[in-house]
């Protein structure tokens, strides 16, 4: 990946000879640097240099002022920098501390490996490009909208603001797509970090629809490639509802107005036109455009019905809903009720069993897909989708294990926490060696309770980077 603009790096350690072999190992790739000695003499640069710092990296064991509190003190100088902290293994509790409120984007174990702090720097500046050019799209789209307002401000709702959404959109996705040089899931995981951060809820709820939609390609035994295509076309699946208000986004299909609904139906057009500018993503956008297509024809856009739906459009269609019940719908039971009641008979939604937590939600969502097949959703996907939901864990090669039993390359299926609740590392990570090796000194220490939930990705899988 390309980096297109100038960054400065700070770099944070008492010890001169780290300080210079930093420097020299960053110098090669062209950057600008500064150093500093301590806390207190790097925030008096930061105070000079607030707008040109891109990223931070600060050893944690220093006199007057650790690392962990230097980094937090930045942010209120510097909140735009990436901060990663350097950290022997002794100094765990303030690396989980640091990450907890949000000051470091990694830490790094001492001694580091050149060519992965290279790497991990490297990636850490594309985040930092990334915002920046959203924030610089994000502007000019301001403007253009205020000029559009001043023309006719009955348009500014309505065709305008989603014309000038779309082409925000194509840009977004062009640009991404020459950086990362054309590479499919590359520029997929770059739009899902984009929805992310402009809309988490939004971003979290695409990633488990991705999920569950791997899940049913793999129970209905579709090969290598259509499993990515329909787990990306989840990840990217309802791009089309960027700039839509969040209260519309919280409801439900039948539960809009006419005037809503007629808004919300654009997104499968505005995600598939936006994707299928992108060169090798046209399979992806057929998929994202059909999604909320109905087997019996009753769906929208196009009215497609029956064996003219994709078999990626109809998988997805299912994982969608069953993912919107489970991160979308309203989170009290009465509520959660209410909206199951439009789309179950009286019976089901009474033998629901009513419980405030995940196990009522997934049970609501369960009903609702079946309640669907033969309309909405095709019978066999939904059977081949309650099998992948219901099956054995060791199936989908997901383990149980003990802290001691972990191993390099497996991926955490769960958020791991300590024992008192703190956030070690979340769901998704691939472990590295170093990981592993801290797991193991956590654990032993007894602030592990518990199996933790990972897989290994299978021979074929070995080289593809970790799913969200």
């Amino acid at each position: 990946m390309d980096l297109k603009y100038d960054h400065t790096l700070l770099l944070v350690d008492d010890e001169p000879s780290i300080l210079k072999a930093l420097k020299r190992l960053f110098r090669r790739e062209g950057y600008r640097i500064l150093t500093a000695e301590g806390g207190q003499q790097a925030l008096d640069l930061l105070q000079r240099e607030r707008e040109a710092v891109s990223l931070i990296i600060s050893d944690q064991r220093m006199p007057a002022m650790n690392g962990a509190v230097f980094l937090e003190r930045s942010m209120d100088i510097c909140p735009r920098a990436i901060r990663f902290l350097l950290t022997g293994y002794s100094d765990m509790d303030a690396v989980v501390d640091a990450v907890n409120q949000g000051n470091i984007h990694k830490y790094l174990s001492k001694p580091w490996n050149d060519a992965e702090i290279l790497l991990l720097a490297r990636e850490a500046l594309y985040q930092v490009e990334l915002k920046l050019e959203n924030r610089r799209l994000t502007q000019l789209t301001g403007r253009q909208n205020r000029k559009l307002a001043d023309l006719n401000r009955r348009l500014e709702e309505t065709v305008n603001e989603r014309t000038w959404a779309l082409k925000y959109q194509n840009k977004m996705l062009q640009n991404m797509n020459i950086g990362l040089e054309k590479s499919l899931m590359g520029t997929i995981r770059l739009l899902v970090s984009l929805v992310a951060s402009s809309n988490p809820g939004l971003g979290s709820y695409m990633k488990a629809t991705a999920h569950v939609a791997r899940g049913i390609a793999v129970e209905a035994g579709l090969d290598e490639d259509a499993q990515n295509r329909v787990e990306m076309a989840g990840l990217v699946h309802d791009i089309g509802l960027l700039g839509m208000p969040e209260t519309l986004l919280e409801k439900d299909e039948r539960s809009m107005s006419a005037e809503e609904f007629d808004a919300y139906r654009q997104h499968p057009e505005i995600a598939a036109l936006s994707l299928s500018s992108v060169e090798g993503l046209k399979a992806i956008s057929e998929i994202v455009g059909a999604h909320h297509e109905n087997l019996d024809g009753s769906g929208f856009p196009n009215g497609i019905m029956g064996g003219d739906l994709p078999t990626g459009a109809r998988i997805l269609a299912v994982a969608a809903d069953y993912c919107a019940v489970l991160h979308l719908w309203p989170k009290g039971v009465k509520r959660l009720l209410y909206a199951a009641r439009r789309y179950l008979s009286h019976d089901a939604v009474s033998a629901v069993e009513i419980a405030d937590g995940p196990e009522m939600r997934r049970e609501v969502a369960e009903r609702m897909i079946i309640a669907g097949a033969g309309k909405r959703y095709d019978g066999t996907i939904v059977r081949h989708f309650l099998a992948s939901i219901g099956s054995d864990p060791g199936k989908n090669n997901i383990y149980q294990l003990a802290f001691n039993l972990l191993k390099e390359g497996m991926v955490l299926m769960e958020d791991l926490r300590l024992q008192d609740g703190r956030l070690l590392l979340t769901r998704g990570t691939t472990l590295g060696d170093g990981a592993v090796q801290s797991i193991q000194s956590i654990g032993h220490r007894g602030m592990i309770d518990g199996a933790i939930a990972v897989t290994m990705p299978s021979p074929g899988n070995a080289e593809k980077e970790d799913r969200p």
